[in-house]
């Protein structure tokens, strides 16, 4: 099993998310939580499973069941670093992070 590391600005967007979906409604921000924590334990299990999604090879995404959001990671080592967390229907390109290096 691969340690998982959310950077900063993935953090952000799951903080971003849950107040969203809390407005939205009561609850609905903790079950986004939940999936995100679901996602996190299936990617740590098997990083290698997903796709890439860049010509590098390095970065790879995963599709939250339920919610509309991709998060993104790539493998370094024996870690996973969540990259962000991004919203399916924006910006195509910000997947890939605003600060990826």
């Amino acid at each position: 099993m691969y340690k998982v590391i959310i950077t900063p600005l993935a953090h952000l967007d799951e903080e971003n998310a849950y107040v969203w979906y809390e407005e939205k409604l009561n609850g609905l921000g903790d079950e986004f939580l939940t999936a995100l924590e679901y996602a996190y334990n299936k990617i740590s299990q098997n990083p290698d499973y997903f796709s890439f999604i860049d010509s590098n090879k390095e970065i790879r995404d995963y599709l939250l069941p339920r919610f509309p959001f991709l998060i993104v990671f790539r493998i370094k080592n024996d870690i996973v670093e969540i990259i962000t967390i991004h919203h399916a229907k924006k910006h195509p390109l910000r997947k890939y992070g605003r600060t990826i290096k």
